[in-house]
């Protein structure tokens, strides 16, 4: 899926979330366009796969993305700690059913789980409590294994300190794609060779597995007309 244009190529920057990549982790500060491309991500997906094919669990403590899931998409919404808690406990009971019975991870075939793609659709998730997400972090690992696929934005502020999220260290160790977009360059290193600074909204360098870091520019959302 196009999620934006390479600055120096101008060519589309593509994001393939359930097959290629694995995961995607944004950070940025206020206004900087990462609500808008969780947005985009899960349009796009949407567009792409039938409600039979994908559902999303989506963690939301600022309520910037209701409405964006289709009813028939929704697994499960939480805006609040204790119903976000709630909901991991249903993604972990989920995922495990699609281990084998010994819960050998290793004895599945890939693709060979049955139901939908799950995708954990997570914004500012530095606002939530870490304690609660912890029961995925086991799963991070195998997610092209048994469906399960992680998108989740934070902001630069205090991520000096948050990339020791155990969820967020887990996507950082099998190479997630990442986009670093507007923030204090003060907050230091958040991946290799990778600093925030101060960006329009909608720009960031781009992090994949095995690339160098790239300027690009997401597409942003048009507002909608008052009423819709």
């Amino acid at each position: 899926m196009p999620i934006g244009v390479d600055e120096r190529a101008l060519e589309p920057v593509l994001l393939d979330l359930f097959e290629r990549d694995q995961n995607l982790l944004v950070m940025g500060d206020g206004e900087c366009g990462k609500t808008d491309l969780l947005r985009l991500v899960a349009e796009r997906l949407v567009e792409r796969y039938s409600s039979d094919e994908a559902v999303f669990a989506v963690m939301d403590p600022r309520r910037t993305l209701r409405g964006v899931v289709p009813g028939e998409y929704m697994g499960g919404y939480a805006s609040g700690p204790r119903v976000c808690a709630g909901l991991v406990g249903g993604v972990v009971k989920e995922v495990e059913g699609r281990l084998s019975g010994d819960g050998d991870v290793d004895s599945l075939e890939p693709g060979s789980f049955k139901g939908p793609r799950i995708a954990v659709l997570a914004d500012d998730y530095d606002v939530l409590t870490t304690a609660g997400q912890k029961p995925l972090v086991p799963f991070v690992p195998n997610g092209r294994d048994i469906g399960l696929r992680f998108v989740v934005a934070r902001r630069v502020a205090g991520a000096g300190r948050g990339m020791y999220d155990p969820l967020v260290q887990a996507m950082r160790g099998i190479c997630t794609s990442a986009l670093v977009m507007s923030g204090d360059r003060g907050e230091g290193q958040l991946l290799p060779r990778v600093y925030a600074a101060n960006r329009p909204a909608g720009r960031g360098r781009w992090i994949t597995r095995g690339g160098s870091p790239r300027l690009i520019q997401t597409a942003l959302r048009e507002p909608r007309e008052a009423g819709e």
